[in-house]
């Protein structure tokens, strides 16, 4: 079976949670035969990927970083905004969604090829204009934890919107199973989720309280590698922020880019931080700003408050603290 560029991140995902135990053999199997289609094509797809399903899981925890930069270590002073919790959620709200400070709901977005997409939108209550950030949701779709992340970026001043990638076919809330969510989002092509977020960035443009011409885009784990397209393609954002995503297996445009990129990085996902040196020498060659942090003791998906077994809430706090801070630098 021949992979495209999503189907490999979705099936990286799947291997790198049962080599670190957060899966049994059998759900791996389960979920690489949503996207292969049968086991046999499982197996083989497996095998390119060199993961042994007989082999047991061996807990990375301590597994040695790659950085090219030193790690982060979280702020320790109070914030004057809304900020990711001290401990996990079960539900993934940390800002009510009738917050004083904030409106919010959902909001229809309408795609290039004239679908609604399933969006939400979140901004200041208070009057004026503010920046726009898109937030690109993880390979689970719109969930409560990414409408979350909206209402924080509309606590910090920001008017900040997030579609979900699979509205055509009902979203997160009709494909409520994970690996089939991720299934369907690998028959997508790079290049139809760019051009979706592409049409959550001209919603933000026409919205009478967002200041023209400035935005800014970040994204989470899958989200985060569709950020990295994003900057790829050149679209007119000021700045973004992916967190623990794949790099586009081309990078020369980066070296091209005028957006400020803050990248966000997980020291035990060696997976991802592997790819900091080719990313670091590629930003290097635009002359734009740019900040490659990674973030000590801290695993992918360390900002999901909902991930029992990834969430790291100084990690997360002090990465959020220095998106909020990029944004307001450089959009």
């Amino acid at each position: 079976m021949q992979l495209n560029e999503m189907q490999r991140y979705v099936l990286e995902e799947h291997v790198e949670d049962f080599r670190d135990g957060l899966i049994d053999r059998r759900e791996l199997l389960r979920r690489v035969t949503m996207i292969t289609g049968g086991l046999a094509a499982t197996m083989t797809v497996l095998a390119t990927l060199g993961c042994n399903v007989d082999q047991a899981p061996v807990a990375r925890a301590t597994a040695a970083p790659a950085p090219t930069a030193a790690p982060t270590a979280a702020p320790t002073v109070a914030l004057p905004y809304a900020s990711p919790p001290p401990a996990k959620t079960t539900d993934g709200v940390t800002v009510q969604p009738n917050d004083p400070r904030i409106v919010a709901g959902k909001a229809d977005v309408k795609a290039a090829d004239g679908a609604t997409l399933i969006g939400y939108l979140s901004r200041p209550s208070a009057a004026g204009k503010f920046p726009g950030v898109v937030v690109i949701h993880e390979n689970r779709g719109l969930t409560e934890h990414i409408r979350d992340v909206t209402r924080r970026f509309a606590t910090a001043g920001f008017v900040a919107v997030a579609i979900d990638i699979l509205s055509r076919v009902g979203g997160a809330d009709r494909l409520t199973d994970g690996a089939a969510y991720g299934a369907q989002l690998s028959s997508r092509s790079m290049a139809e989720q760019v051009a979706d977020e592409k049409a959550a960035m001209d919603h933000l443009a026409a919205l009478p309280q967002v200041d023209a011409g400035r935005y800014a885009v970040t994204g989470y784990c899958f989200g985060g590698g569709v950020t990295w397209a994003i900057i790829n393609a050149g679209l007119p954002f000021k700045a973004a922020a992916p967190y623990y995503g794949p790099k586009p297996a081309d990078i020369t445009a980066f070296a091209r880019t005028k957006i400020a990129v803050l990248g966000v990085f997980a020291e035990l996902d060696t997976r991802i931080t592997s790819t900091m040196p080719d990313i670091e020498a590629a930003l290097k060659q635009s002359g734009t700003p740019f900040a490659l942090k990674n973030y000590k003791a801290a695993n992918h998906a360390f900002h999901n408050d909902m991930n029992n077994d990834r969430f790291a809430p100084e990690q997360a706090r002090a990465a959020w603290k220095d998106t909020v801070e990029w944004f307001r630098k450089y959009v």
